[in-house]
């Protein structure tokens, strides 16, 4: 991987800065659609709504890709070169590695405590609604916002949480890393 001048690190910070922008703003637009379709009860089936996704990232990746291929750069490369410099700006990369393993190692215990939080969350929430689920309800009966709501809570915690317990197994690894390495260096 080749160094990059402080033009070309600029350029690759601001494309992934305007990147990131688009993509909030876009999911943002694509929630508030969706939101004002249900509240004005609006049949919205989408065929192919999953490529329709894809193809929204690949337009939102477009301007960024450029960049990197004007840079001449792979994107695990471009990945790479700003991960050092956030490490760089934030002052991470200064520090020994023995703290770099403690830090890390504080950061993986508080991904694995959340990620355990949200699987507890996940099997409360679907405990409710499978129990709820088959159960036949009365016509007249009014309706249990809670299961809806164990739904929608039970798939989050599922997302969240495995993303959670992945995160915080990727810092351990992270640690074990710097821990290794502080004890080549001392």
């Amino acid at each position: 991987m080749r160094e990059l001048s402080a033009e070309e690190l600029g350029r690759l910070v601001g494309s992934n800065r305007r990147l990131k922008i688009a993509m909030v703003v876009t999911v943002g637009l694509v929630v508030a659609a969706v939101v004002l379709l249900v509240v004005n009860d609006v049949d919205f089936v989408i065929r192919g709504g999953a490529g329709l996704g894809a193809l929204i990232g690949l337009l939102l990746l477009i301007p960024n890709r450029k960049v990197v291929r004007e840079l001449g750069l792979t994107p695990a490369e471009a990945r790479a070169v700003l991960l050092a410099e956030r490490e760089r700006r934030s002052g991470v990369a200064a520090l020994p590695p023995a703290e770099r393993a403690r830090r890390d190692e504080l950061r993986g215990r508080i991904w694995l405590v959340v990620g355990v939080v949200l699987m507890v969350l996940l099997l409360v929430s679907a405990f409710y609604f499978f129990g709820k689920a088959g159960q036949t309800v009365e016509e007249d009966a009014p309706l249990d916002p809670w299961f809806g709501a164990s739904f929608f809570v039970g798939f989050a915690s599922l997302v969240l949480g495995a993303g959670a317990l992945a995160g915080a197994s990727n810092y351990r690894k992270s640690a074990a890393a710097w821990r290794l390495r502080a004890g080549t260096e001392a």
